[in-house]
């Protein structure tokens, strides 16, 4: 029974290593490569807290979105909202889903007042990182103590922060996955082709969780990784708690692989309509063992192509 076990744990570890050395340098439609367009750390830091922030519904979306916002803020938006109270008049261009110019204008007022109180975001965060409550302690503090600040002489009557913007700066605390909060520290904290690297020496890999989405979610259950049925920041901590089996000091580079599984309509909700045959994670998923059990073992690679679900990428 060990001995099968660890088998099981072997074959899944050379799986996704297989599928994060294809990923590693494709990031495909990701606000990720509206990131990679700046070359300054600091404008990094920025742009990655915006693209983040706003990385969920369909993938056109958030990218129109966010180019907007990055281009109003010039070539350095570090400079830009560490200098200027950037209001919603503004911004009246800005629409992404439910949120528009004012919570725009409230996120990018709190960005700034991280780099004017602490002199960049990076020392913001780093300075609220413990290794004894990890990434959900040091989330749960940064969310409120971002959510108390106030534009000093505001004459906004509505009231401050709104459920919108709580939306954009969620807290563990709540329960929720904070998917897009993951996802910026993945972007910030991790160093490969992909990600860049400039927090890692303040939090590390081990500690990041994984941003827990609903293709996550579903490819994780399908794989074993978790069986717990909603998508909450429980969830994400028992999905990154078994992916630190297979790579104890860097579990989160796995991320992209798996949600490309539900990306590109690989894995589905329903099982009857998942491509099992052609999945590259079939022999270590019971569902796709079930259903084709004579499926041949081999190292495909996961197929790149256009689908309709690329759209969705980053729901949430």
């Amino acid at each position: 029974m060990e001995s099968m076990r660890a088998r099981r744990e072997s074959d899944l570890r050379e799986t996704l290593e297989r599928l994060y050395r294809q990923y590693e340098h494709s990031t495909g439609r990701d606000p990720i490569v509206l990131v990679r367009a700046y070359s300054d750390p600091r404008d990094r830091e920025v742009a990655g807290w915006i693209a983040s922030a706003f990385a969920y519904g369909r993938v056109d979306q958030i990218l129109a979105a966010v180019t907007g916002l990055l281009a109003a803020l010039g070539p350095s938006p570090a400079k830009a909202v560490a200098e200027r109270d950037i209001r919603a008049k503004d911004l009246a261009f800005f629409r992404h889903r439910f949120h528009g110019p004012q919570e725009a204008s409230d996120l990018l007022f709190v960005i700034g007042e991280t780099i004017r109180r602490e002199g960049s975001v990076g020392r913001f965060f780093a300075n609220r990182f413990d290794a004894s409550d990890g990434v959900a302690g040091m989330l749960t503090r940064a969310s409120a103590e971002l959510l108390s600040w106030r534009r000093p002489a505001s004459r906004r009557s509505k009231a401050f922060p709104s459920a919108t913007l709580r939306f954009l700066l969620p807290s563990p605390a709540d329960g929720s996955a904070c998917k897009r909060w993951n996802l910026y520290l993945r972007w910030m904290v991790r160093s490969d082709a992909m990600d860049f690297g400039l927090w890692r020496g303040d939090i590390p890999a081990s500690a990041l969780i994984i941003p827990t989405d609903t293709h996550v979610h579903r490819v994780s259950r399908r794989l074993g990784l978790t069986n717990r049925k909603s998508a909450d920041w429980k969830t994400a901590a028992e999905i990154t708690a078994r992916l630190t089996c297979l790579d104890p000091a860097d579990p989160v580079k796995y991320d992209f692989a798996i949600c490309q599984l539900g990306v590109l309509e690989i894995c589905r909700t329903e099982p009857r309509l998942s491509e099992c045959p052609s999945c590259p994670a079939q022999r270590v998923c019971p569902v796709g063992r079930r259903r084709f059990p004579r499926a041949p073992i081999s190292g495909r690679a996961l197929p790149v192509r256009r689908s309709t679900a690329i759209a969705e990428a980053l729901a949430t």
